[in-house]
């Protein structure tokens, strides 16, 4: 059941510009550059929390859990050339294409910011 979604990526993000997007989208950050947990406790969205951690290869990882017509979760592992979501649990509800597809776009966005290019201004 399990499924990943993955996209180009031209550089893992610094945590100062993790802390801008989560910001941009409501999501409260509570750690560092090393390690950390976030969370989003929104009324209109579903209510999501996970954790964080760069490791010293530079990749970042995560792992989150969420309700939205149930239980959704799953991990995050971010490199410099991929960013990719796997989906460990979903709602039975939730038909997985439809999922997918959200996610893909999702992803496509965020991905988009983090060229080798727009760094400057961060850190």
């Amino acid at each position: 059941m399990p499924f990943t979604v993955t996209q180009p990526l031209g550089r893992v993000p610094s945590f100062a510009e993790l802390q801008a997007l989560a910001g941009q989208h409501g999501v409260q950050i509570h750690g560092d550059g090393r390690a950390g947990e976030f969370f989003h406790l929104g009324r209109e969205q579903s209510k999501v929390s996970g954790n964080y951690r760069f490791e010293p290869d530079g990749r970042l990882r995560g792992e989150f859990i969420g309700n939205f017509l149930g239980k959704l979760a799953g991990t995050i592992v971010v490199q410099t050339g991929k960013a990719e979501v796997t989906i460990t649990a979903k709602p039975f509800l939730l038909l997985e294409a439809v999922l997918k597809a959200k996610l893909a776009e999702a992803l496509a966005e965020v991905c988009a910011q983090f060229t080798p290019e727009s760094q400057a201004g961060f850190d």
